[in-house]
C-alpha cells in the first residue's frame, strides 16, 4: 500500500534535519515553527508550512506530489545567515531537496537580528517512497 506523504510530514522531516546542523562548532542551532520573538534563542532556522500540490493520482491516490517550503535563516549578523543557509543547502540536497529563490537579507527592528529567506522544493514519488529533483 501507497504512503500519502503529507505537509505534516514533510514538515517534521525538515524540522529533524534542520535541528541537527550545527552552525558554530559546538552547538546545534534550533529549528523553530514560528517567528521567533525577542525572547527566543539566536541564531535560529523557521521552517514555514510545507505548500503541497498533488501532480498524479492514480485511483485518486496521489502517486506524484511536489513540496515548496520556505526557511527562515535569522542571526545577528548577514554573513551569518549567510552561511547558515549554505549549511542548510548541503544538509536539503542529500534528500535531492534544492534550493530555488532566495530573498533578500532583512533587519528585524523588534528582534534587532537579521533574516535571510530560503525557499526549497522536491518531488514525493509514492511509488518509490523517495525525493525526486523537480528540475
Amino acid at each position: 500500500m501507497l504512503y500519502d506523504f503529507n505537509t505534516k510530514d514533510m514538515s517534521d522531516l525538515l524540522y529533524d534535519i534542520l535541528s541537527e546542523i550545527k552552525d558554530n562548532e559546538k552547538d546545534k542551532t534550533e529549528a523553530v515553527l514560528q517567528t521567533p520573538t525577542t525572547k527566543s534563542k539566536f541564531p535560529c532556522r523557521v521552517v514555514n508550512t510545507p505548500l503541497e500540490s498533488v501532480r498524479q493520482t492514480e485511483n485518486a491516490i496521489p502517486i506524484l506530489k511536489d513540496f515548496q517550503v520556505t526557511i527562515e535563516h535569522w542571526a545577528s549578523k548577514q554573513r551569518e545567515c549567510m552561511e547558515m543557509a549554505n549549511k542548510t543547502d548541503l544538509e536539503l540536497r542529500k534528500k535531492n531537496i534544492i534550493r530555488t529563490n532566495t530573498s533578500p537579507i532583512l533587519f528585524d527592528e523588534i528582534t534587532k537580528k537579521y533574516r535571510l529567506i530560503t525557499t526549497y522544493e522536491v518531488r514525493y514519488n509514492a511509488l518509490t517512497n523517495s525525493f525526486n529533483f523537480i528540475r
